[in-house]
């Protein structure tokens, strides 16, 4: 089995028309002493990306916003009603005051 490089193409996503390459690294630079690349998602909340219709994507990892509805407190984007399941954990927010006009 051949192992992941850092920088490496795990995937391309694509949804909604708009496409995000996943590629392999690490979070946090601690963690290139601890164990091999993984996966790296956009952080949506840093630089946000919108649909063509101005829904907000999401990852379901993303710690929940202050418009989530979830039975959890500290919960997830997907643990959220507004929360639609896209591809590869990716996916996008339907809460209406989030949208973009």
């Amino acid at each position: 089995m051949n192992k992941a490089k850092d920088g490496e193409l795990y995937k391309t996503v694509t949804l909604h028309g708009v496409s995000f390459e996943l590629r392999y690294g690490y979070y946090e630079e601690f963690e290139r002493e601890t164990g091999e690349p993984i996966p790296i998602y956009p952080d949506f909340k840093s630089a946000p990306v919108y649909t063509p219709d101005g829904r907000p994507f999401v990852t379901q990892m993303q710690e929940i916003c202050e418009n989530g509805e979830s039975h959890f407190e500290d919960g997830y984007c997907a643990d959220c009603r507004h929360y639609r399941d896209g591809e590869e954990l990716i996916g996008i927010c339907d809460c209406p005051e989030n949208r973009r006009a």
